[in-house]
């Protein structure tokens, strides 16, 4: 279908004018500005919209952008939502049940369990299928727009969450790159694990209901005008920017260029091989091997297993700075995950490899101005990597081997100097003190059984106020915590993280 004419449309060619062939892309990090990010594309779309997310709750988030998705599909609006099964939970499943009842709504399922009421009993007897999941995270309006990232659609991804919310990044794209994302969907909706929800026998929905949502819908977002999050987006100009075509946004944030679209085959769900289908990794890593001068990688879950920090290794020999920003233990919310990255963390120092924690109480300049998260804990989640500051890739993809071998994942590498630069700079330069420990490693002698013994041991170095503090521990966090972590970190798990 050509949208070319509709609203949004006209508004991503005035964008794209003088330059039709590269893409222009809205970094957007803030949490609420992403929510009415995705809300006024959803209010503007008049053809087609499409959503494919990993994670979908029937929070206060979900459930008003589910809201929208319904009032669009009732203004003619063609609407296609592909989710991950894994964490569907019951009232979500309903929920889009009902939503599918619509004429203009359909919903699939991807990588279904087949006993939909016991799924521990198909975990048991299909592990492996079932162990691969859809991790890609896109939403395409009209095929003008499109916004790509990390987050998936829960309230702590967009500051709506007043104990813990994820340090996120988004692109909202118009212009060559979202035919790609297009191409992507439509690769991934047509494919084999992509099942009707119409197909499910337990699906007893009936359109009656489809009024009766909306009605709740409804009732739901008036009982939350007054809300603290609802008084907060109501003091963002984000909005009335997509609204107007990012006019009046702020242009430190906009960048045009070329820009490519990465993901792996749905096959890779089947089990095959890098050999027999396209990965990831394999459409990453020849802009990796052409690195020159620097690697900035900002990874939430950061298992780099042994392969992975000799690579680095040898980066840092051949002349490479390499810099992470990851989770510390008191951000986290995977201790699992943790505790891989945490059994490298010495062999990463030693290789020369310089990492940045993220501190469980860094705020933003933008979510300290929110009322309801000045107390939430931070957690990162952004995956962002940054090549030679020249280059720079947006999306779902942890560096872990979840990501590279088990679960599909969605991306888009700009190649886009500035863009690179202003990343890099304003995470790796700028906030770094602010935001991070910088985790260092020293040598200290014991004596054991009466010989003084050289050992190694990790601090984390915190600036405060220009002064330096060393913790010998990791910071803010309790015993138990800590134990946890060793625990998984001698289990053989990693190839599952």
């Amino acid at each position: 279908t050509d949208t070319a004419e509709t609203t949004l449309g006209v508004k991503a060619n005035e964008l794209i004018a003088d330059h039709p062939d590269e893409s222009t892309m809205y970094l957007v990090a803030e949490g609420t500005e992403a929510f009415l990010t995705r809300m006024a594309l959803l209010s503007l779309a008049e053809r087609t919209v499409d959503a494919q997310y990993f994670i979908w709750k029937s929070d206060l988030i979900g459930k008003l952008i589910f809201k929208g998705l319904i009032e669009a599909a009732d203004r003619g609006v063609r609407v296609r939502l592909l989710l991950d099964d894994i964490t569907l939970d019951a009232e979500t499943e309903e929920n889009v049940y009902v939503m599918d009842q619509h004429e203009n709504i359909e919903v699939r399922i991807y990588n279904s369990f087949a006993t939909r009421g016991f799924r521990a009993v198909d975990a048991i007897t299909n592990p492996m299928r079932l162990n691969r999941r859809m991790h890609n995270k896109s939403f395409t309006f009209d095929s003008q727009y499109t916004v790509v990232g990390g987050r998936n659609i829960e309230n702590n991804y967009f500051s709506a969450n007043v104990r813990s919310n994820y340090a996120d990044l988004d692109i909202i794209a118009a212009g060559p790159v979202v035919k790609d994302v297009d191409k992507q969907f439509d690769i991934y909706w047509n494919s084999r694990f992509a099942i009707p929800v119409k197909a499910f026998e337990h699906n007893q929905s009936e359109k009656n209901k489809l009024d009766i949502l909306k009605v709740e819908l409804s009732d739901f977002a008036e009982a939350k005008k007054e809300s603290e999050y609802a008084i907060d987006l109501q003091s963002s100009e984000m909005y009335q920017r997509i609204v107007n075509g990012l006019s009046g946004a702020d242009s430190r944030y906009i960048f045009r260029g070329d820009a490519t679209v990465i993901y792996d085959d749905p096959d890779k769900t089947l089990g095959k091989s890098e050999d027999e289908t396209v990965y990831m990794t394999s459409l990453m890593r020849p802009h990796i091997e052409k690195i020159e001068h620097s690697l900035e990688l900002i990874s939430p879950y950061f298992v780099p297993g042994e392969e992975g920090t000799e690579y680095m290794g040898d980066m840092v020999k051949r002349g490479i700075r390499v810099r992470v920003i990851t989770n510390s233990l008191s951000s986290t919310d995977g201790i699992m995950a943790q505790s891989g990255y945490a059994r490298q963390r010495i062999e990463l120092l030693k290789a020369g490899v310089e990492i940045y924690e993220l501190k469980a109480t860094a705020k933003s300049k933008a979510s300290r101005s929110l009322r309801r998260s000045a107390e939430a804990k931070s957690a990162l989640h952004a995956k962002t990597y940054i090549f030679d500051r020249k280059e720079v890739y947006i999306g779902s993809f942890n560096f872990d081997p979840r990501s590279a071998k088990i679960n599909t994942e969605l991306g888009v590498i700009c190649a886009i100097p500035e863009m690179a630069e202003f990343i890099a700079s304003t995470l790796f330069d700028e906030k770094l003190q602010e935001t991070t420990y910088k985790v260092e490693l020293i040598v200290e002698n014991e004596v054991v059984d009466g010989i003084d013994v050289a050992q190694e041991k990790v601090v984390w170095v915190e600036t405060v106020d220009g002064k330096e503090i060393r913790h010998m521990k990791q910071p803010e966090t309790s015993a138990w915590r800590r134990f946890n972590e060793n625990i998984y970190s001698i289990l053989p798990i990693e190839s599952q993280l």
